[in-house]
Order: C-alpha cells, then sequence, then structure tokens
C-alpha cells in the first residue's frame, strides 16, 4: 500500500466539545430471566463532537449509508466497499483521510458476488463479502479468493428440515473460521427456528433451537394477493455480536438477549425492563393486508412501536451500548421519535438508560479506543460524530 499521512479535518461547525452533566441510573434491573439489579452508583456522562474525513480527490462512497462498511481489527483502518463498481476504499482513522481505493471483480474466480450486502475483516486480515446466499473470503492481498454455499447440499452435521435455510444478515467470526446466523423456514412469514453455526473449514453445520425467536412472527405484516395466496411480510430482525466467545442474539421486537457460549455450549436468556420505553412492540396495526397501500399504512403504524437496535459493545471500558426508540407524541401528522440509550456492563446487566438528543446509525457505528464512532453525511461527504463516554 502507498504511504498517505494527511491530517484529518474537525467539521468547522462542530469543532467544540460539548460536555453534558453526568445523569443517575432510571431504573432496576435482575435475574436470569428479566433483569432487576440495581446500581444507584452508576454515573454517566459524555462529550461530543463531529469530523469529516479529507477525501483529496476521491469521492468516497456514501450513497449506501456505508452498510458495506468495516473497521479493521485494529481500529485504524476503514474499509468502505463500493459494491456498484466494485471498488475497496481505505480509509486512514487516525489520519481521518481516504488513503486508497483497490479495485474488485464481481464475477468470476476472483469474484465478490454480484450482490453483496455485508462486508467484514477477520482478525487475519482476509476479506469476507456476503450477500443473500452468498459468501466469499478473500485473503488479505486480494489474490487468493474461495466462495461458499450453504445450501442443504453443501453442509454435513445437523440437517436443514423441509424448509428451513440460513437466513440473510450472517455474520462472520471475528477469525473467519465460522458463520454465524439465524435459520427459519424460507417461506412467506416463516418463523425463525434458531442460530446455525457453519464451520467453514468442514462445512458443518450446528443447530441451536431458540422456541422464542418463533414468535416473533406474530409481528409481522402479512399482504395476500387477491386469492389468498401471501405475497411478502416484514419481519423482525435479529442481531448478531460475537464478543469473548459468545454470541448474542437480540432482536428488533421485544426487550430480550439470548446468549450463546461457544466454548460450553450453554444457551441463555436474559430479559430487560426499560422506563422510557415500551419493553415490546405491542401489535397494534394491521397484521394481513391485501395491497401495497394497506401494506404501508399498517407500516407507518409499526413504526411507531418501540424498535431495539443492535448492541455495540466498547471494548475498552467493558460496556454494551443499545439504542431504542419509540413514539412520543405526534404533531399533526408528523411523527416525534425518542431515542433512548441503554447500557449494560460486560456480563449484559443493565446499568443505565437516558433520552439521547443525537442519532447513532446503524449502518455504521463502533466504538475505537473507548469512543463511539458514528456515520453522518456531511453534505455528501463522510463524516462521523464521536461521543467520548465517561461512567464516573
Amino acid at each position: 500500500m502507498r504511504e498517505f499521512n494527511p491530517t484529518g479535518k474537525v467539521a468547522d461547525n462542530h469543532k467544540k466539545l460539548f460536555a453534558l452533566v453526568s445523569i443517575p441510573v432510571l431504573f432496576s434491573c435482575g435475574s436470569n430471566t428479566t433483569d432487576t439489579s440495581e446500581n444507584l452508583d452508576f454515573s454517566f456522562s459524555y462529550t461530543i463532537d463531529t469530523v469529516e474525513i479529507h477525501p483529496g480527490d476521491h469521492l468516497i462512497y456514501i450513497s449506501g449509508y456505508m452498510n458495506t462498511a468495516t473497521i479493521s481489527p485494529d481500529k485504524n483502518v476503514l474499509y468502505n466497499l463500493n459494491p456498484t463498481i466494485p471498488e475497496l476504499e481505505i480509509i486512514d482513522l487516525e489520519a481521518l483521510a481516504f488513503r486508497e481505493a483497490l479495485p474488485l471483480e464481481k464475477e468470476g474466480p476472483e469474484g465478490i458476488g454480484m450482490y453483496v450486502s455485508d462486508f467484514a475483516v477477520s482478525e487475519k486480515g482476509d476479506f469476507i463479502f456476503l450477500g443473500y446466499q452468498s459468501f466469499v473470503k478473500a485473503s488479505s492481498d486480494l489474490d487468493h479468493y474461495k466462495s461458499f454455499k450453504f445450501q442443504s447440499e453443501n453442509l454435513k452435521g445437523d440437517t436443514l428440515i423441509g424448509k428451513e435455510g440460513i437466513d440473510f444478515g450472517a455474520i462472520s467470526s471475528r477469525d473467519g473460521n465460522y458463520l454465524f446466523a439465524t435459520y427459519s423456514d424460507q417461506e412467506v412469514g416463516g418463523a425463525t427456528k434458531g442460530l446455525a453455526i457453519v464451520d467453514l473449514q468442514t462445512m458443518e453445520l450446528t443447530k441451536i433451537a431458540i422456541r422464542d425467536l418463533e414468535t416473533l412472527k406474530e409481528f409481522n405484516i402479512n399482504q395476500y394477493d387477491d386469492k389468498g395466496n401471501p405475497r411478502m411480510s416484514t419481519i423482525e430482525r435479529v442481531w448478531l455480536l460475537e464478543v469473548d466467545d459468545k454470541i448474542y442474539l437480540t432482536n428488533t421486537a421485544r426487550n430480550e438477549a439470548f446468549i450463546y457460549d461457544l466454548e460450553s455450549g450453554a444457551l441463555k436468556k436474559k430479559g430487560f425492563h426499560a422506563v422510557l420505553t415500551s419493553d415490546a412492540k405491542k401489535g397494534q396495526y394491521a397484521k394481513n393486508t391485501t395491497s401495497a397501500e394497506e401494506m404501508k399504512d399498517a407500516w407507518a403504524e409499526k413504526n411507531k412501536e418501540v424498535e431495539f437496535n443492535k448492541l455495540l459493545f466498547d471494548e475498552t471500558n467493558g460496556k454494551f451500548w443499545r439504542v431504542s426508540q419509540e413514539l412520543d407524541r405526534m404533531i399533526a401528522d408528523s411523527v416525534v421519535t425518542k431515542k433512548v440509550l441503554t447500557i449494560f456492563d460486560s456480563d449484559l446487566n443493565q446499568l443505565h438508560e437516558q433520552e439521547l438528543d443525537f442519532e447513532v446509525a446503524q449502518s455504521l457505528a463502533f466504538f475505537k479506543e473507548g469512543i463511539l464512532y458514528s456515520f453522518v453525511n456531511l453534505e455528501d461527504e463522510l463524516g462521523f460524530i464521536r461521543i467520548k463516554p465517561s461512567y464516573e
């Protein structure tokens, strides 16, 4: 790679750091199923600023909202995949500047896949390109490529039964040797069945059934044709995160987590209680629709209900963060949504919750040296809101 050492610039209108006062804990939390412990001594405050990535003469790809971007294991480099060209942009997070772009191919023996939706880098530096039923691993120098298929005929070990299949939204293990995903009935509105783990060296599948996930389909909105046949369905997202040899599964509909220990094979459920939002969607919207207009109306009502976003892990401070959102009030026909931050300790015990007055991007947000970087579009240039927490 070429040497590149420019300085990043701080966005002019956000140079000042704004300190907020410490806010005490607001809730009680609990046992192995419902978190009810209290930490009245927990104190939290943060400062915030905004930085812009210096693009040089290059137009950094942000029209995909950074959904196909990821950071290096040492957190010093941002890799941003432009899947349309395709090319891989390399951004120096220390210098806050674009470094270079590497050309890629979609098809052929060195192809990344036609429809890449997720992108990761392993601890070994391998690049992993994920799409619907597509998984391509490339070496760190982009000289060697290997493609994997996850249909039942390609797998050993546990069997995918009936219409079961590996779901969209899989993640790679940190070492790049495993696929972690959910599996479900692959039909319109099909139920999520549990966690699927594929050893990429042996292609052996391990299924861990999680019965509670099956009930997430109760929150789906289904659309039928004039003969009563299902045409499409919304689904609740199940988020996956690997931290310290554990897989954390959370979902958009309920205030809960499932923790699978990769070493012991134990599965644990934790439920949480929120003061500032509901603990689950209420489902007070039309579940069955027969037209695009009915589906749109039902979706608008559903979006007023609580939604829990994915977990983010702060390795420096040993904390999990999660942002949720719910209708706060209506102003005429406009929806005003409140955003709520919940903080958990390293064992996922709930510590704190509070409302936020800024967005945390779900497309790209990560902790670097204890500071949360959250993607923001700065007049069509790549930027980050940086939130530096203090827990004392």
